[in-house]
Parts: C-alpha cells; sequence; structure tokens
C-alpha cells in the first residue's frame, strides 16, 4: 500500500508528463481494439455471407466427393443421415442437395451450367440463396418446373423471367436427360465465382431429371454461431464416419487462407505500432529517470533499498497503463460499436479469395479489449524495467550533487 501510494504521489506531481504518456498508452490501446474489431468484424460478416448466401457453415458428403465431384458419389440413406445430423450440437437446420452438371440453351446459346436441387422450406432456414432473387420470384415446393439462375448465367444467356430453358445432361442410369425449364427468378449479382453458373430447382425435380430415387450429393447445416464450424464438424465425423463432414474453412479454403494471410499481416502491423509506441513510453520513463535523479539518490541515502526503487518506478508505470486502459476501454467500445453498425466503405472493392469487400465493419467483443489491454500493460511495464533497474543502482553521492 505504501508503494501505491507513493506512486500516485509521483504520477500526480509530475501531471503533464503523466497525462502525455497515459495519452500515448491509450491512444495506442484504442487502435489496437478498433483494428482488431475491423479485422474480425469485417470477417465476420464475410464468412456469415459465404456460409449463409449458399455453402452453409458444415457440408456432408459421400467419401471424397469435394476432392473429385461426381453424379455417382452420392448417399443413399439421406434421410436418416438428415435426423442424425438434426440431433448434433448447435445445429440450426439442415437442407439436402442434389448436383449435377447440365447443359443449358437457350436459343442459339449454349452453356455449361450446375444445377442444384433444393428444398425450398429446408433452404431457407439454412442460406439466403432464396432471399435474393432480384428478378422474378423464389422458388416454392410446388414449383415444380420452374428454376431460379444466378446473374452471370442470365447476362450470358441473355434471359429474363418467364422464358424457358433448355437443360441436358447424363442421368444416374446413363440415359439422356433433357427437358423444359421455365425461369421464374434470377438472382442478384454476386463476387463469388463458384456461384456464377449455378442453376436452382426443387429437389424432386433435380432427382427425377438426374433419375437419383431419394439419393443426395450433399447436405448443408447451419449453425447458431459460424466459428463453432470446426469444433461441430469434428464431433458429426464422429457420427457419421462413413461419409466427408466438412466445415466452411474446407469448403471456402481460397478465401480462408487469403484471409488467414490477411490476419497474419495486421497482427505485424499492430506489433509494429506497438513497438513504436514502447519506445515513446521508454522514453517519456527514462525523461522522467532523469529529472528525478537526486530524488533518487536522497532515497538511497536514507536507507531505501534499490529493489523498493524498482518496484516504484515500475508500478507508477503501471499505473498509468491501467488507468489509460480502463479510460480507453469506453472510447474503444464506442468506436467499436459505431463502426460495426456504419462501417468504413472502400473507395473501390477489395477482393480476398474471391468475396469483393465494400465496407470494414467493427465487432464489439470482450477479445477487442482483453488482447490489446494486456499487451499494451505488458509492453509499457516491459519497457520501464530498463530505466527502474537504472534508477536502482544509481551512485547517491552522484546523485545529490547532480543538478
Amino acid at each position: 500500500m505504501f508503494f501505491i501510494r507513493m506512486a500516485a504521489r509521483n504520477i500526480l506531481r509530475q501531471k503533464r508528463r503523466s497525462i502525455l504518456t497515459a495519452l500515448s498508452i491509450m491512444g495506442s490501446f484504442i487502435l489496437c481494439s478498433m483494428a482488431i474489431g475491423l479485422v474480425y468484424g469485417t470477417y465476420g460478416k464475410v464468412i456469415d455471407t459465404f456460409t449463409r448466401g449458399h455453402s452453409g457453415h458444415i457440408q456432408v458428403h459421400a467419401k471424397n466427393y469435394l476432392e473429385r465431384p461426381s453424379l455417382f458419389k452420392n448417399m443413399k440413406n439421406s434421410q436418416e443421415v438428415i435426423e442424425r445430423i438434426q440431433n448434433g450440437p448447435q445445429v440450426r437446420a439442415v437442407s439436402p442437395r442434389v448436383i449435377g452438371s447440365v447443359l443449358v440453351s437457350v436459343g442459339e446459346k449454349t452453356t455449361g451450367a450446375r444445377i442444384f436441387g433444393i428444398n425450398p422450406e429446408r433452404e431457407k432456414q439454412t442460406t439466403t440463396i432464396m432471399q435474393r432473387v432480384e428478378l422474378g420470384s423464389p422458388l416454392e415446393q410446388s414449383s415444380e418446373y420452374d428454376i431460379v439462375i444466378s446473374h452471370a448465367l442470365s447476362k450470358i444467356l441473355a434471359v429474363s423471367p418467364g422464358q424457358e430453358l433448355i437443360l441436358m445432361t447424363q442421368a444416374a442410369d446413363g440415359s439422356m436427360a433433357n427437358d423444359l425449364f421455365k425461369v421464374s427468378g434470377i438472382l442478384n449479382e454476386s463476387s463469388d465465382a463458384m456461384e456464377s453458373r449455378n442453376i436452382y430447382m426443387p429437389i424432386e425435380t433435380a432427382s427425377e431429371f438426374l433419375v437419383l430415387g431419394s439419393r443426395v450429393h450433399e447436405i448443408a447445416v447451419a449453425l447458431d454461431d459460424h466459428d463453432q464450424a470446426e469444433a461441430v464438424a469434428a464431433q458429426l465425423q464422429e457420427m457419421l464416419p462413413e461419409l466427408d463432414v466438412s466445415p466452411w474453412q474446407v469448403i471456402e479454403a481460397e478465401f480462408y487462407k487469403a484471409m488467414t494471410a490477411d490476419q497474419t499481416g495486421i497482427w505485424i502491423n499492430l506489433g509494429i505500432m506497438l513497438f513504436i509506441v514502447s519506445i515513446g513510453v521508454l522514453n517519456t520513463v527514462l525523461m522522467t529517470i532523469l529529472e528525478r535523479t537526486k530524488e533518487f539518490g536522497i532515497m538511497k541515502a536514507i536507507g531505501t533499498r534499490p529493489g523498493e526503487i524498482f518496484i516504484l518506478v515500475v508500478l507508477e508505470t503501471a499505473v498509468i497503463a491501467i488507468i489509460s486502459v480502463a479510460i480507453g476501454s469506453i472510447f474503444a467500445l464506442a468506436i467499436n460499436y459505431k463502426l460495426s453498425h456504419m462501417g468504413i466503405p472502400y473507395p473501390m472493392p477489395i477482393e480476398i479469395g474471391g468475396m469483393a469487400l465494400h465496407h470494414l465493419y467493427g465487432q464489439v467483443a470482450f477479445f477487442n479489449l482483453w488482447i490489446p489491454a494486456l499487451v499494451v500493460c505488458l509492453s509499457s511495464i516491459g519497457v520501464s524495467i530498463i530505466p527502474a533497474f537504472r534508477a536502482a543502482h544509481i551512485v547517491p553521492v552522484k546523485a545529490i550533487r547532480s543538478t
């Protein structure tokens, strides 16, 4: 308690220098908190767009389907698998899908595409695909030969809602499948290249078209929290050893790698910023020691031990750092809250892993506070050790004679 009172007295005695040190530490803390909030807030929204937009948080396939997709790699007991997944932890919704490659024609135009047979009601609970219909109307349970196509595909084929398309492919029984479908809706424009040639139709229609019966190729799973995808996928994999259970980090591997690399760069930049701030704190503490040389000399002359002087100097810096972080937390929370709603718009979109970023968004989380608080406090205390060691080993006679 004595050292705390002494530290407080010394801090208040040098008000200007203490305030400058506190502002330097506070500014560093706020910037770190804001930077971490922007990184994880922005990527959180992008991940949500990826997963809720099409892929889901987890996908279940037959063995090796993701490595080499094939019409014949499917799940025969799909209903039983769906029931087992629904009983899994944190599972919010499950949607089965049938997938196949087709040639799509209209007039003299022909191009390749992928069909996705979906259950409209289940898909609404799992992803936002049908909510993104920009022109026309989304699929309904009764939409037997209606289809919804991507924005890019509508431009390639120059079609609009109400027009008919011919789809052709080889069915699972080896026969030639071809039929006429009506475009009921067109999705809005997406920056996801994987979605550019997608066609969506009711799963019953797709199963009949591809002669698959009750078999499905993919089961998309939506969770309560995308951060739990890897843990939940591991648990589901134990429940379904005969299948492949993949979290979004595997499904969207390109984006995940780009995101991880970008986050590493952000942490390096934060480290550089903290180093610069630490140098400033070191300089401030050193100047304080030089100004108080005579004081430390008198303290040693009257019997103060070197260890007590060392503790006093480090404690002064620690008190300033803790107060700075406490006050800075209020500003950091307010800034991150504001940024989580408004965001910072990019002058031009930036593409990472095939996804265009239009805004930077903040995030209000305990993680954004305790990480920068710990780093800033430890770095501030760390740089005070050298000046404290110097003050503790000062020679009393020389110190008292100094001016």
